[in-house]
């Protein structure tokens, strides 16, 4: 049996003054980037449940939203849900596809709206410029990473004006997936579109579909481009993957991957 080394220090001479001692590392969600910074705050308690039975009731009974490869979103560390935008409530329709709390990202302009802004700054929306995104908004994103949290956002920017995506696509989902090393969840909203689309004012009956694809660790991704080059091709993959989900006709049918060319 191998004995155990202890680590041992040379005599010191009388009068000698004292060694500093060695610093401890931080743990390592104190080195991420945004750790010392505060991070969005979390509901009330009463108001998640709340929230969560009575909007997951609604939800079910009115839209019949399923989800699909719940499984796909993990179950702890930093995590960075994206998906389309085809309704208002779609923030609810992702986020209840895990126990998790997700933070979102939420156009700033509609926290002053008379009820939808009140929900959101009830469940602690981050606001968000879309055109000139402020730096008190970026560091609450990345302390919310850096504290094994959750964040949603659209990448779209917008609500989605056709059945497909709009674009050009938002690239700050996968530039801040490069900088933190967060997990990437791609989810495609199928059937939101014609329950509620953004010429409405009211919602219909319907059925949406909520797909949770396959996560992409981004530290994985084209590590030989440039941060800007790695961002873009990210983006692109992410607009193929929920983009390819939805149909055209902007029904609930959520289409199947693409089966790829087999090698021989």
């Amino acid at each position: 049996m191998r004995p155990l080394a202890y680590a041992t220090s040379p005599t010191r001479p009388p009068g000698a003054a004292h060694a500093p001692a060695a610093q401890p590392r931080p743990p390592a969600a104190a080195r991420r980037l945004g750790a010392r910074h505060a991070p969005a705050d979390l509901p009330l308690p009463v108001c998640e449940r709340a929230g969560r039975a009575l909007t997951r009731w609604v939800l079910r009974w009115f839209f019949g939203v399923r989800h699909v490869h719940t499984h796909r979103i993990p179950r702890r560390g930093p995590v960075i849900l994206v998906a389309n935008h085809p309704t208002i409530f779609d923030p609810f329709t992702v986020a209840f596809g895990t126990k998790r709390w997700v933070t979102w990202l939420a156009f700033q302009d509609a926290l002053a709206w008379p009820v939808a802004g009140q929900v959101m700054r009830l469940y602690r929306a981050i606001p968000l410029d879309i055109e000139r995104p402020s730096h008190r908004s970026l560091r609450a994103c990345y302390a919310t990473l850096a504290r094994d949290r959750v964040l949603g956002l659209f990448f779209e920017g917008e609500r989605s004006f056709g059945p497909g995506l709009n674009a050009p696509l938002k690239v700050g989902a996968a530039r801040m997936a490069l900088r933190t090393g967060a997990t990437l969840v791609p989810v495609s909203v199928a059937g939101g579109r014609r329950c509620w689309p953004r010429e409405r004012p009211w919602p219909t009956p319907g059925k949406i579909v909520v797909r949770y694809h396959p996560p992409i660790d981004p530290r994985r991704f084209r590590p030989d481009l440039p941060l800007r080059a790695r961002a873009e091709a990210l983006t692109a993959t992410l607009a193929e993957v929920i983009g390819g989900a939805l149909p055209p006709d902007g029904g609930h049918r959520v289409l199947p991957p693409p089966r790829r060319p087999r090698t021989t």
